[in-house]
Order: structure tokens, then C-alpha cells, then sequence
């Protein structure tokens, strides 16, 4: 039986019917970005921030955040905090091998997968002094046995002129969840599989902005892990200018295997909607030619009284056969996969019958649509919690359109089965401490 197509029309035509609302709005805070894909609440968040500090009255307001960055605002009493978190999921996945399970990828046949994950981490956060903190968290998961370093950095307040953070965490750029094409800290070479984020970087308060200064390695670029090489680090910076009705980035990040690429992105609220662009510009260094460009436009506005979330985005790229790297979450490894050239559109939807009401019942639906390849990812679902600490998911992951195109052919399923089925029931909690004089 040949596959479903799907009309190009359609999909434009629903992917455009959010922007005959009369109002459109922003999207809440960002969270902390471990969920991305399948939880469909991350996809309305910003982009994972660095990892969160110390919540208490001393911190800054948003607008001296904006000027300093994230580090002043934690620096300024001395103290511990002991965070403790746990996550367990299960579940069985049976047609497409879209599968989340982290031993997906070893199996080339099969046509349903039966699975069961622990996650947990540890993480203590020692706030030496009014200038020096020290953070570290640890990982363990079953089946397996696996235990990692998750976090281990420090900040150092250098005379409240320049903030320094160094070590291994995860830092972020960009705007979109649905293409973050410019989050140029996780573009990644082809062939490298990437690897844990070794970060140094120095904040600089200027203005009504910021300046960002930053060099970055991972494990996947190095050669031998004793010695990595001056070659094998990528450098790059960011400058920030937050204006009372618009946030603006400007940045450019450097490595040898890379393109030189530059970027500029635009956040701003209109009447309670949330509108961003951000345009990416890349150049071919060793030559000096090949001059390529990418842009988007984004919105994203809460409908009804909070009920219904809707996010749309039209993505164009101008870059062929560059990859960025996908982190880990909590239904898939990480790994690489690639923007689709040309011309895409991105619609995110999400209904809430009853915000804040029992089982906090969810349905989503999820969107990405390829218009030059004429293929799309629809992933319709729902999410309910029906005790507490426990969420149950239910989803249908489908290819549309063309069998060669991106969303076929990037699954390893060997059938190539246009749908899979995820149902999921998790069950997490978390604990914190903290102490400060």
C-alpha cells in the first residue's frame, strides 16, 4: 500500500489558520529543556537557560539579568543547596521504529518495543563566597549501570565587571524549539558524534546589554581526551541589548570544521503575543565563498483563558547537509539529525479543557512540514497525571508524504511504516535544600 500523501495546501493552510485570531500571545518562561519532542510542553518554552541557581529575594530582577547575566544574581551569600531528582518510564511502542528507548538504535527489525527506564541525579551547589560558587551534579540510570557527571562548573564574580563560568554543563543560544538552526553551540561536524560540552565564558555588563565570550569543546571533537588540542575548540560571542519592547541578540561562533557563522534574533511581545525571528548567515572560511542564509519567523499565544497554546513558525534553509546535535532527553538518546534544506513551517497546538483541574488533562498535536520535500511529522497526543508524580502519555508519530523524504528516511525502521504508537507512564519527583547566611 503506498504511503499517505499529504497536500502541500493543507498544511499551509493549518498551519496559517492561528494567524486569523485577533489576538496572539507569548509563551511562558523557558523551563529547563530536558524535555524536548515529545513533551509537548517544551516545545512552547524558550531554550534551555544555563542550569538554574539559587532562588531566593537576592536575585536580580529580569531586566539586571538581561544586563549581567544569570551569574550576579546567584553570587552574593555564602551557603549549599542539595538537589535530588527521580524519573522512572515505561511502555511499549509498537509499528514505526521511532521508538524512545535508549537500545533502539542496536535493533534493525522489529515491530513493537517493550521497555523500562530509571533516571535519577544528585546535585550540590556550594556558594563559597559573595564571588566564588562551585556546582556539581551526578547521573545514574537502570538497566545499565550507567553513572555521569551531569554539571561541574564554577562562577567567579570578578569586582562585579566580569562574570566567569567554567566547566562541563550545557549552554544554549537561539530562540526556536521547532528549528533551533541558530543555537550555533550545538552545531556539530558531520561524523562526530558529539559528546559532553566543556564551556568557558566571561559575561560583560555594557549598556542595557551584555557581551558573551565563550570557548567551547566536546569530547566528541577530542582527538585524545588527556590532551585536547587549541584545534579542537570552537570560540565564539554573543551580544545582548534588551530594550523595554524588544530583545536582541547578535552572536557569531568560530570552529575549524565548521562554517564561520553569524546570527541575529529578535524577541519581542505585541499586545500579549510573543513574535521572534532570527537570521543565520554562514560562510565557507577556507575559501571565503559559499555564502549561505537562513531565516525564520515564529509567534506563540496562549487562546481562551490559558486553554489553548498555539505555536507557528516558517522556517527557511539555506544550509545543505549540516547537522546540529540533539540532546538527550527523556524518551530518546542523543543524537544527530538534520535540518531539512528549503523551505519548512512548524504548528504546535495544545489544549488544556480544564487548566489546573484534576489529571491536568492535555491533547496536543504537533506539526513539522517539509515544503519543498512535500513531507511532513504529525504527532498527535494527549497527556493526562492522573495521581501525583505520575504522568500518563499516549501519541501516534506519523510520516506523510514522500517515502524519500527527510521524515521516512530518517527513521532506521527497516519497513520504512509510516506510524508508530507510543503509550508512556512515567512517575518522577524531586527534593531540594537549601541553606544560606
Amino acid at each position: 500500500m503506498s504511503p499517505p500523501r499529504f497536500p502541500p495546501l493543507f498544511l499551509f493552510i493549518v498551519f496559517l489558520l492561528p494567524l486569523g485570531a485577533r489576538e496572539i500571545g507569548p509563551g511562558s518562561p523557558g523551563k529547563n529543556g530536558d524535555d524536548s519532542g515529545w513533551d509537548i510542553d517544551s516545545l512552547f518554552d524558550a531554550p534551555p537557560e544555563d542550569s538554574a541557581l539559587p532562588e531566593d529575594e537576592n536575585n536580580p530582577e529580569p531586566e539586571e539579568e538581561a544586563r549581567t547575566g544569570s551569574l550576579a544574581g546567584a553570587l552574593r551569600q555564602s551557603g549549599f543547596s542539595l538537589d535530588a531528582s527521580f524519573y522512572a518510564y515505561g511502555g511499549i511502542t509498537p509499528g514505526w521504529s521511532e521508538a524512545p528507548w535508549f537500545w533502539s538504535r542496536e535493533e534493525e527489525k522489529y515491530s513493537h518495543v517493550v521497555g523500562i527506564i530509571m533516571n535519577g541525579s544528585l546535585g550540590l551547589d556550594f556558594q563559597i563566597s559573595d564571588i566564588l560558587r562551585i556546582k556539581n551534579s551526578f547521573g545514574y540510570r537502570f538497566p545499565g549501570f550507567e553513572f555521569r557527571i551531569q554539571e561541574f562548573f564554577l562562577d567567579y564574580n570578578l569586582r562585579d565587571i566580569i562574570f566567569f563560568r567554567a566547566g562541563k554543563y550545557t549552554h544554549n543560544w537561539g530562540i526556536s524549539t521547532n528549528y533551533p538552526f541558530t543555537n550555533l553551540l550545538s552545531r556539530l561536524p558531520p561524523g562526530n558524534s558529539g559528546g559532553d560540552s566543556y564551556v568557558a565564558k566571561a559575561n560583560i555588563p555594557i549598556g542595557i546589554g551584555g557581551l558573551e565570550l565563550l570557548a567551547l569543546t566536546r569530547d566528541g571533537f577530542i582527538a585524545d581526551p588527556s590532551a585536547p588540542a587549541i584545534r579542537e575548540i570552537g570560540f565564539g560571542g554573543k551580544y545582548n541589548l534588551a530594550f523595554r519592547r524588544a530583545d536582541i541578540d547578535l552572536g557569531v561562533y568560530y570552529h575549524r570544521t565548521m562554517p564561520l557563522r553569524a546570527l541575529v534574533s529578535v524577541k519581542s511581545t505585541i499586545r500579549n503575543t510573543e513574535i521572534y525571528a532570527e537570521a543565520l548567515a554562514s560562510l565557507r572560511h577556507e575559501t571565503w565563498d559559499e555564502f549561505k542564509g537562513s531565516a525564520n519567523l515564529g509567534f506563540l499565544h496562549d487562546f481562551f483563558a490559558d486553554k489553548l497554546t498555539v505555536n507557528g513558525e516558517i522556517f527557511y534553509n539555506g544550509e545543505h547537509d549540516t547537522f546540529w546535535f540533539n540532546p538527550e532527553n527523556k524518551l530518546q538518546e542523543a543524537d544527530i539529525s538534520p535540518f531539512i534544506e528549503g523551505f519548512n513551517a512548524a504548528c504546535n497546538l495544545m489544549y488544556r479543557p480544564r487548566p489546573g483541574g484534576w489529571g491536568d488533562l492535555r491533547f496536543f498535536t504537533r506539526c513539522l512540514y517539509s515544503l519543498d520535500e512535500k513531507t511532513a511529522w504529525l504527532v498527535p497526543g494527549f497527556s493526562v497525571t492522573p495521581f501525583s508524580h505520575i504522568n500518563v502519555y499516549l501519541a501516534v508519530p506519523t510520516a506523510l508524504g514522500s517515502r524519500e523524504g527527510t521524515y521516512y528516511t530518517q527513521n532506521d525502521d527497516t519497513k520504512n511504516r509510516p506510524f508508530s504508537i507510543v503509550f508512556l507512564v512515567s512517575l518522577s519527583g524531586s527534593y531540594h535544600f537549601g541553606h544560606y547566611q
